[in-house]
């Protein structure tokens, strides 16, 4: 499973990544949804877009016909283990920011998208769910937000067809009923998927990039140790695949990241920013 589209290897979230996950064997593509100023949905994941860019400005107050290119040069988003800059002008299509309709015209009939919106927006979910039926793929996306309840709940109401990540909030409530021996009380809904970060030491690279005050700082850490102690429970991977519910774990880069994976029973998927370094390991392992 390819995250923003295996962007370690092709410029993130653009239809070059797509192309290329698809091609080194890829068959779930994670990528991001926002709204520009006329309400078209994008693939883009940061709400500024100087980071990808080098414009300075909300990608929602831009108008889609105005959307800047890449940035020559894209920095690795987790600098692990020789992650190189991607020189985004090597790639067909590796500087345009394109729609959600490019992105699902473009992809293969049996690639499944994992679309994560990072507006708490109805019309742009609305706008979205349109589109995707309009493409025939409702049944092939996953839909929602890992962090946030209320989109989760509005994907639900505009694409009740569609699978859904579950937000944190649902997903330590699994881990209570798991934990107090009261899973059986749950019923999965139908599309349910279980997506969850595994901590194999790329969410301290991650915490570099982003400022924090000593205190988030500190409270993120005890975060983090918490979640590594709670998050890896095969028998409850293996109780959700006995469900229907899929186990996706994100984001692991590194052979030592993905022999922790491959020891967890139940995992139905691995969310890498290198999908091609990926598929040799997991041929190599199989």
């Amino acid at each position: 499973m390819s995250h923003r589209a295996g962007g370690n290897e092709a410029p993130e979230n653009t239809l070059a990544a797509l192309r290329h996950a698809e091609s080194a064997g890829s068959r779930v593509m994670q990528m991001d949804i926002l709204p520009t100023a006329d309400g078209t949905p994008v693939v883009f994941h940061d709400v500024n877009m100087r980071r990808a860019t080098g414009l300075d400005e909300d990608v929602r107050k831009v108008p889609t016909s105005k959307l800047p290119p890449y940035r020559d040069v894209l920095e690795p988003l987790l600098p692990l283990d020789g992650a190189k800059p991607i020189h985004t002008r090597d790639f067909k299509d590796g500087q345009r920011i394109p729609t959600l309709s490019e992105l699902l015209e473009a992809a293969d009939e049996d690639t499944f998208l994992q679309l994560e919106f990072w507006d708490e927006n109805v019309d742009l979910i609305r706008r979205s769910a349109a589109i995707i039926r309009k493409a025939g793929r409702q049944h092939r996306v996953i839909v929602g937000a890992p962090q946030n309840a209320k989109i989760w709940q509005m994907c639900g109401q505009e694409m009740p067809e569609a699978s859904r990540i579950l937000p944190d909030s649902e997903v330590y409530k699994i881990y209570f009923l798991w934990l107090t021996g009261t899973i059986s009380w749950w019923q999965p809904p139908e599309g349910t998927v279980f997506n969850i970060p595994l901590f194999t030491g790329w969410e301290q690279a991650l915490a570099k990039k982003i400022p924090m005050s000593w205190w988030k700082r500190v409270t993120f850490q005890a975060l983090i140790r918490f979640n590594k102690w709670l998050y890896p429970r095969p028998e409850l991977f293996k109780w959700l695949n006995e469900h229907g519910v899929p186990v996706l774990v994100y984001i692991l880069n590194r052979p030592e990241d993905w022999d922790i994976a491959l020891k967890l029973e139940g995992i139905t998927a691995i969310m890498t920013d290198s999908p091609s370094a990926l598929v040799e390991y997991l041929a190599d392992h199989s």
